[in-house]
Formats: C-alpha cells, structure tokens, sequence
C-alpha cells in the first residue's frame, strides 16, 4: 500500500496543477474578451456615399434589441475605404449639428476629445464605440482601446448619428435597430 502512496501523491498534484491551468485559462480567455464582444447584435448595415461603400455598421446591445439610451451598446464600424482623421471629425460635427445634438461649446470639446483619440482609418479598419452600463463610451481601434469619454450626453450624441429618427441615412438607422 506504500508503494502506491508516492504514485497518488503525484498524480494528485498533477491533477491540482491542471486543475490550476484550467482555471488560469478560463480566467485569461474571460479577461481577453472585449466588452461588446460579450453583446448580441441588433443589427447592421453599410454606409454608402454616392455609389462609394464607406463601411459596415453593426450594432450591439445586451439583449439583442435596441431600447434607447439604455446600456451596454456598441457600435462597430468596419471601414471599407481610407478616411482621414479630420474628414471623420468633419462629418461627425456636420451631423450633431443638424442633428441639433450639443451645444456650440459641447461640440467644440467633444470634437477636440476625438481629434486627440481618433486615427486615420484604411480599408478593413475596425472602430468600436462601446457605451457601458453608466453611459461612459469607450472607443476602441482595431481592438485596441483608444479612450473613454466619460459623458454620458456625448456617448448619446454619438450614438445619435447613426440611430436617431432624423438620421441622415434612415433605411441604415433601420437595420441597425433590428427593424424591418
């Protein structure tokens, strides 16, 4: 019955290693995922101009459905063209302002915010907009994380560009929505 003892003892602490592997692995893997990825998507859609496919847009939330302002929501866009950073910040500002979204001076500084955050995008780049449970938006580039703006007005106002009624594309707002 001794000679078996030693055999046990190292097979029982092989198993508490694996055991501690495992749960190493499960831990790491939980850590790795991005916080949109654990959201189911609502829906999605391409952005054209013209007769030029700008991107595809996808929209995630926790419950699959689009409720307004209530988080988490994401928005990914994966980029189908070369955009400049400041032609992204141009287009971003011309919407909320039609959109009437902001104040003069909200703008400005959001506009500064994402001028210090945002890159030049190329043809297959990813940009995610991920808004957490109190409305904080983080921005994350190619799976990357770029920053947070913490302003709960902001991350709607962004969000407001591709899902408010008045979008400038509705058929896109639409699909994202999940709506017919």
């Amino acid at each position: 019955m001794n000679s078996k003892t030693p055999i046990t003892g190292i097979w029982g602490g092989i198993s508490l290693h694996l055991a501690a592997l495992s749960l190493l692995v499960a831990t790491t893997s939980d850590a790795a995922t991005l916080p949109w990825q654990k959201l189911r998507p609502v829906g999605q859609g391409q952005m054209h101009w013209l007769w030029f496919k700008l991107y595809d847009a996808t929209l995630f939330s926790e419950s699959g459905r689009y409720q307004p302002g209530h988080y988490p929501q994401a928005l990914t866009l994966t980029y189908a063209r070369a955009i400049e950073r400041d032609d992204l910040l141009g287009a971003t500002s011309s919407e909320w302002q039609r959109l009437g979204l902001g104040s003069d001076a909200e703008r400005q500084r959001w506009l500064g915010q994402l001028a210090a955050l945002w890159p030049d995008v190329q043809a297959g780049d990813k940009l995610t907009f991920y808004v957490d449970k109190g409305g904080t938006g983080h921005f994350w580039w190619q799976e990357k994380p770029l920053g947070t703006l913490a302003d709960p007005q902001f991350s709607a106002a962004f969000l407001a560009i591709w899902l408010a009624d008045n979008s400038r594309d509705p058929a896109l707002t639409r699909r994202l929505r999940g709506q017919p």
